[in-house]
């Protein structure tokens, strides 16, 4: 049985179903644009009831994706035990044992992504300018500042045309900030400029910077902040460095095998 589930034959498949599922989704997701939205900014145990009355034929879909997802997690966990494990224990040499610790980090990664999505508490659309505050959780959010150096006349495009202006000619993320301060009571925790991909993190705490914003009827500048309450968010990005470590190093025992190789 776990010679069959292990199979490319059956990673081929799922891959397959994935695929024909996930462009079905592009059709779905026009169709229930308010529903999709809301799936994003919410735990998905949240969304399912609400949104199964009224889009039931975005929930069978979602099930489905997460079904296909899942025996391709199956897929990549028997894989990982059944050939790479007997292989590096037969073999005993490095580079298929960096290969077995490689798979099993990311299927580790991919089950805590899974965890994530249905875990921990979730605030997204948190619209906020500097002077205003958010409660969550035990702490209060607080936004000091924000620096946008580019032209704001990029924000006050429509939404379509944004996107397409925001390239890095015109955006220079490591010049963009929110000043942001966590605070419990009217002690403060820890204060950050939190930019495009890099977001406050404290404890199981995160603050992540979605977009600016500029506020209708007065114009002044604020940020789209996603706050984001789980357990294992630092267990997930210790993982997901060490994956990064082991590529590193799997590549460097392959590439050094293939030049002696060609020397020879």
């Amino acid at each position: 049985m776990i010679q069959r589930l292990s199979s490319v034959k059956f990673a081929f498949y799922n891959l397959v179903i994935l695929i024909l599922l996930m462009s079905t989704g592009v059709f779905i997701s026009q169709t229930f644009k308010n529903e999709v939205t809301l799936m994003n900014e919410v735990r998905i145990f949240d969304w399912l009831a609400p949104a199964f009355g009224s889009a039931p034929i975005l929930v069978v879909w979602f099930l489905l994706l997460c079904t296909s997802a899942a025996s391709l997690l199956l897929n990549a966990l028997c894989c990982t035990l059944a050939q790479q494990l007997v292989l590096a224990k037969k073999s005993g040499v490095l580079k298929y044992w960096l290969f077995f610790i490689l798979h099993s980090l990311f299927i580790i990664v991919l089950v805590c992504h899974g965890l994530i999505l249905v875990s921990g508490e979730k605030k997204s659309n948190v619209i906020l300018v500097p002077g205003q505050t958010r409660d969550f959780g035990h702490y209060k959010i607080q936004v000091s500042d924000i620096v946008f150096t580019n032209d704001v006349k990029i924000l006050k495009a429509p939404k379509k045309k944004r996107r397409a202006m925001m390239t890095r000619k015109n955006i220079q993320i490591d010049k963009n900030y929110v000043a942001v301060t966590l605070l419990k009571g009217n002690v403060s925790l820890v204060s950050k400029k939190v930019m495009m991909l890099s977001p406050l993190r404290y404890k199981s705490y995160q603050v992540t910077l979605i977009e600016f914003v500029i506020m209708e009827g007065d114009d002044r500048l604020g940020v789209n902040l996603t706050l984001t309450k789980n357990i294992l968010n630092g267990f997930f990005f210790s993982v997901y460095g060490v994956m990064i470590l082991a590529l590193a190093g799997f590549t460097a025992v392959t590439w050094k095998k293939s030049e002696f190789e060609k020397e020879k």
